[in-house]
């Protein structure tokens, strides 16, 4: 009796950490082929995460390796470029019609900036952001993010206009609270571009401050 209650205890225990581990995985595939897949509709781009890590008890995780590409015809590969930041959701309304998301942290983001007439690759990325947003992509929910913050970020510069040209400069922290949700339809559109349209607005505001007299004039219609 002893082994067979023995035997039936290690059987429920294999079985717990198969189902531990076909959650964690399921979990961690939806969220990264939802980023790159909504992500590249979103800027007509190609969007690719390295790995995520969301733990199925607590929905505290790590997204790592996320790279945004410039639109074909830039010389510089990369938009955006994040080695890893931390989520918190809700991991119950991954299967909603809305996903709630308590906090967003992102740390040492490289923001590229490449000047061309008439209009640079974060401009261009906008543009099309704004577009799918007008037109909808195939995502089927909406996103509540409670709590945004991008910390120690930096812009690189670069323009070949009238010789090649390039500097870097720090960015101020962007935090951002109460993202999305309620009846505005699809929010996760809407959520994007208000993140892209500020780090963009932040961009222009560390030219101006830095005092970046080789670049500032370059950037500063666009950015308005």
């Amino acid at each position: 009796m002893a082994g067979k209650i023995k035997y039936t205890a290690i059987t429920l225990v294999v079985l717990l950490g198969v189902i531990f581990l076909v959650l964690t995985f399921a979990v961690d595939s939806m969220v990264k082929s939802n980023i790159e897949q909504i992500g590249g509709e979103m800027t007509g781009t190609r969007v690719t995460v390295d790995d995520v890590s969301i733990s199925v008890f607590s929905g505290q995780g790590t997204i790592s390796g996320l790279r945004v590409y410039n639109p074909e015809g830039y010389q510089t590969e990369h938009a955006l470029t994040v080695e890893d930041f931390s989520i918190k959701l809700d991991l119950w309304t991954l299967l909603s019609d809305m996903i709630m998301i308590e906090e967003v942290i992102i740390s040492g983001p490289v923001v590229f900036v490449e000047q061309k007439l008439p209009e640079n690759n974060l401009i261009n990325i906008l543009g099309r952001i704004k577009e799918a947003e007008s037109k909808g992509t195939s995502a089927e929910t909406d996103i509540f993010i409670s709590y945004f913050l991008i910390k120690k970020g930096s812009a690189h510069f670069y323009t070949e206009i009238g010789g090649e040209r390039s500097v870097r400069v720090d960015m101020d922290a962007i935090e951002l609270r109460d993202l999305g949700g309620g009846d505005q339809g699809r929010t996760i559109e809407k959520v994007v571009r208000e993140i892209a349209s500020r780090i963009i607005e932040q961009a222009h505001r560390t030219v101006s401050r830095e005092g970046v007299d080789q670049l500032r004039d370059l950037f500063e219609k666009l950015f308005r």
